[in-house]
């Protein structure tokens, strides 16, 4: 950081206490600009759910080696992990507020708890982000689209 900054080392801890510190402030800046990355804009339920699952595919791949780091880190020190923690938990919120409205207009099965549902399909989604190596594919996004779209009824309700 220091020498990226051209500053001496001693001048970087003028401005934060420690190392965790620093990487707090690189989680903080990282995770604003996830909740924009995942921000959606298409109305259809299908679409957007497509649309979402390729945004976070796309920026898991584009961070994934902090989002690493971030996890190490967290092993040590709690507060580094809850804030990743806290970012998941308003994502499925987020998702779970869509699905309960898709359950009112009678979209998909109601049947699901909202936010037991969220909550299984974005770690399903993460979960894959985290461990598939190879190369994203539109196959691949539309692989887990169908998953969500199959495991909620919305082919059927629609």
């Amino acid at each position: 950081i220091a020498d990226v900054a051209g500053v001496s080392h001693g001048t970087v801890y003028t401005y934060f206490g420690s190392k965790e510190a620093i990487l707090g402030q690189v989680i903080d800046e990282l995770l604003v600009e996830l909740q924009d990355d995942l921000r959606t804009s298409a109305k259809d339920p299908m679409a957007r759910i497509e649309e979402a699952n390729r945004r976070y595919l796309q920026a898991y791949r584009d961070n994934a080696r902090l989002l690493q780091v971030i996890e190490q880190a967290s092993v040590t020190d709690a507060g580094l992990g809850a804030r990743l923690d806290a970012f998941r938990r308003r994502y499925h919120e987020r998702v779970g507020a869509a699905l309960r409205r898709l359950q009112e207009q009678g979209r998909i099965a109601s049947d699901l708890p909202a936010d037991v549902t969220a909550t299984a399909l974005c770690a399903m989604v993460e979960g894959f982000s985290r461990y598939w190596p190879q190369p994203l594919t539109d196959d691949i996004n539309r692989t887990l689209t169908s998953l969500w779209v199959g495991a909620l009824g919305l082919d059927a309700a629609a």
